[in-house]
């Protein structure tokens, strides 16, 4: 399957799926030194850890990546049976429930367990939620003091989303930024206001961090003058975050005033397209003229005359 960054050809959101969407097709391999994908920044971020919790675990690749490096006890919590069939035989253990599901007994039996992780992976999942910020609250409390929660999520504002909206278009794909399966999306300045709400709503001390960038760039836009303009984030995919127990302000990122500098490099754009067309058309009167015969016929005197002078 090819892969997306946002907007298909075509608005995909109501296609019926036949693959199973839980399950990697292929051969996915988490490494640990390479940032190219955020599967590999999560597992890196995660080393060090000794009782890890994994949300949405699908298949168990991080958790595989992760116990290659070091010991220790991961737990997965998965939605789909045959996955999480799948990751029990690399997790010590494997939670079948449905995130968010107040009639699943599953997932009231984890809401009650009183088990404390140091490391929590949240991997591509809080956008597949309806209520997101419910369950960041609650994964605060499984949380030891020292404890973090990694967040990776798609970047609403990359150009590709950007560009398809000046067009017109906001069509749903099988992966990428809109996934048909993504119910919500953020900015990282709208992450930052999503855990703060989440801090005044459930009365807890989240307090994020951004930790790294995936990038993707579209073949059919020219991302390096794009970049120039507006900076390298407008190209991130994904950005993922560290969530800690702690006080402290959340932050607000300052951006360059984007919109303007677009507006003034199409205008600039357009300013030079507009004396390109005057060059042209003077640099033709300039080739009728040295091709008239009168031109040619003057030709020795205008020697003279420069003699002269």
């Amino acid at each position: 399957m090819q892969f997306t960054i946002a907007n298909a050809k075509r608005n995909m959101l109501s296609v019926k799926e036949h693959n199973n969407k839980y399950q990697v097709i292929g051969k996915h391999i988490v490494d640990v030194n390479s940032p190219a994908h955020s599967h590999n920044i999560l597992a890196k971020n995660a080393l060090g850890s000794k009782r890890i919790l994994d949300v949405g675990c699908g298949v168990g690749y991080i958790g595989e990546a992760i116990k290659k490096i070091q010991k220790c006890h991961i737990t997965g919590i998965e939605l789909d049976k045959v996955s999480a069939n799948i990751a029990s035989q690399k997790y010590d253990t494997v939670l079948n429930l449905g995130i968010g599901n107040l009639n699943d007994p599953e997932y009231l039996k984890f809401l009650k367990s009183k088990k404390k992780y140091d490391c929590i992976i949240c991997g591509d999942i809080i956008e597949h939620l309806v209520d997101p910020g419910n369950l960041l609250a609650i994964l605060s409390k499984k949380l030891d003091s020292n404890g973090k929660i990694l967040v990776s999520i798609p970047n609403f504002a990359h150009i590709d989303v950007i560009a398809g909206l000046i067009d017109g278009k906001f069509n749903y794909a099988p992966n990428g930024i809109l996934d048909t399966t993504h119910l919500r999306f953020w900015t990282e300045n709208s992450f930052y206001d999503f855990i703060a709400n989440i801090n005044d709503r459930y009365d807890t001390k989240i307090f994020p961090k951004l930790i790294a960038r995936t990038y993707a760039d579209n073949t059919k836009i020219d991302s390096a003058s794009i970049g120039r303009i507006c900076g390298s984030t407008i190209l991130c995919l994904q950005n993922i975050f560290e969530l800690k127990l702690k006080n402290g302000k959340v932050p607000k990122v300052k951006y360059p005033d984007n919109f303007s500098k677009v507006a003034s490099a199409l205008s600039s754009a357009e300013k030079v397209n507009d004396l390109q067309k005057q060059v042209n058309e003077l640099t033709q009167k300039i080739q009728s003229i040295e091709n008239s015969t009168s031109w040619k016929i003057t030709k020795p005197l205008r020697k003279v005359h420069s003699l002269f002078k």
